[in-house]
């Protein structure tokens, strides 16, 4: 699983933003490649020296290079005839449907996820999809999953090759349709842990709190979001793999201690895992987080890595085939590439950490972190994220803390509907580590060699 979903994830990333011809024509020269691998095996017989398994691996990962060259090749030549594209500079109207939340921009404007249907105004519409990024102002904030709208836009070029235009809201929203249950629930836990939040915390702790737990960034001010960035910190505020093993751990650790056998504790934590995804919501980052997520727990709880292993490919197997884009953005490979450290090196590096003046938990949250910020690192680096020398300290300092927030945050934003008062105490329970985790940023940031927290 693993050599063919690496030859898929790499074909994918080389052909973004290539031409869809010479996509094409890379998908033909590895698909003969893949029929040569298979005709070689079949000619060469049971008793001759050569390696079938490894023939059939090697087929197997040109046929899929070959695939993800296709799709690439598809999606280029769409994205090239999309009305959109010709209309880069200009201004035009679309109608379409919000697709996640809103995030807010340092211009104090919000990015918001929208797909596209129609574009252009009376007799010149054009009928036609496409994901894209609006950035706005009035009006926008606030819109749940599934709304649709009408509006006015500037269209502005794209951010590199192979992406879609971006779009600038030149008029508020014009709603033309409300959103289904799956946008008007997790819109609801979003606004109810607003207010236990204001109720239960102060300060800054007012707007971390959403932050961590629902990946709602409005009530953080910018300053505290830019020393959260330097101090490389910013990935909590991002609804991610840790999230899940969190919660879904605490579960599991609930139910072993209520005497709960596998099955009980398996069906606990599968219940856990689509509660989280109700509360959050069904965006593509939640789902993708609640399978590297379950994953990374499985590997931590297991002594063997194959098996996490094969899931881990699987899962980005499936994001790669079904959005190339989300498979090849920072978001998605700073999951996996983490996930994949905890599959093969969290375990031994926390027995290696353990010693008689360390307890075991001490060694696996530090094996955790070492593990996945080094990991990660190079990714980082590569794709312009910032960060510091101080990162790897300030992640080991607040380990600790982020468990308990994500836990009682979660559980506050759960029980928030049905029962207020329950979730303002236990909100009110996270606001010690909440004033660690502001605190740490607030050190880090300032320390020597921490990159500026205030972007040029």
């Amino acid at each position: 699983m693993v050599v063919p979903t690496l030859a898929l994830f790499v074909t994918t990333a080389v052909t973004v933003g290539m031409r869809p011809a010479a996509a094409a024509a890379l998908g033909v020269v590895l698909l003969v490649a893949a029929v040569i691998a298979v005709l070689w095996s079949g000619e060469a017989g049971a008793h001759n020296r050569v390696d079938h398994t490894a023939l059939g691996v090697l087929a197997m990962a040109c046929t899929l290079g070959a695939v993800g060259a296709g799709v690439q090749a598809a999606r280029s030549h769409a994205l090239a005839a999309h009305p959109l594209v010709s209309l880069v500079g200009t201004r035009t109207g679309v109608e379409g449907v919000v697709t996640g939340f809103d995030r807010p921009v340092r211009s104090g404007g919000v990015m918001v996820p929208f797909r596209v249907e129609a574009t252009g105004s009376g007799e010149s519409v054009r009928a036609a999809e496409l994901d894209v990024v609006v950035l706005a102002r009035e009006g926008w904030r606030g819109l749940p999953p599934g709304t649709r709208v009408r509006a006015s836009v500037a269209v502005l070029e794209p951010l590199s090759s192979g992406d879609p235009p971006g779009l600038r809201a030149l008029t508020p929203p014009r709603l033309t349709g409300e959103p289904g249950p799956a946008g008007r629930g997790p819109a609801a836990v979003r606004e109810r842990l607003r207010g236990v939040s204001e109720r239960a915390l102060k300060g800054e702790a007012v707007g971390l709190l959403p932050s961590f737990v629902l990946g709602d960034e409005g009530g953080v001010s910018t300053e505290t979001r830019d020393e959260f960035r330097a101090s490389g910190l910013a990935h909590l505020a991002a609804v991610s793999g840790a999230n899940t093993t969190y919660v879904v751990g605490a579960v599991l650790l609930a139910a072993a201690a209520m005497g709960a056998g596998r099955r009980g504790r398996i069906i606990a934590a599968g219940a856990a895992l689509a509660g989280f995804v109700a509360v959050v919501g069904p965006e593509p980052a939640v789902l993708r987080a609640a399978g590297t997520g379950a994953i990374g727990l499985a590997a931590l709880s297991s002594h063997r890595t194959g098996r996490p292993l094969a899931a881990l490919a699987g899962v980005v197997l499936m994001v790669v085939m079904v959005d190339p884009v989300t498979a090849t953005g920072a978001g998605f490979i700073l999951s996996v590439t983490a996930t994949a450290a905890l599959v093969l090196a969290a375990r031994p590096v926390a027995v290696r950490l353990r010693r008689p003046w360390i307890p075991a938990t001490v060694a696996d949250v530090v094996a955790v972190c070492v593990v996945a910020h080094l990991a990660t690192l190079p990714v980082l680096v590569a794709s312009g994220l910032e960060t510091g020398p101080w990162a790897l300290p300030a992640n080991v300092a607040v380990a600790p803390a982020v468990p308990l927030v994500t836990v009682l945050g979660t559980a506050a934003a759960a029980l928030g509907p049905v029962w207020e008062g329950g979730a303002v105490v236990l909100a009110a329970a996270c606001a010690p580590a909440l004033w660690w985790l502001e605190t740490v940023a607030h050190i880090a940031a300032g320390l020597p060699g921490s990159p500026d927290p205030t972007p040029r």
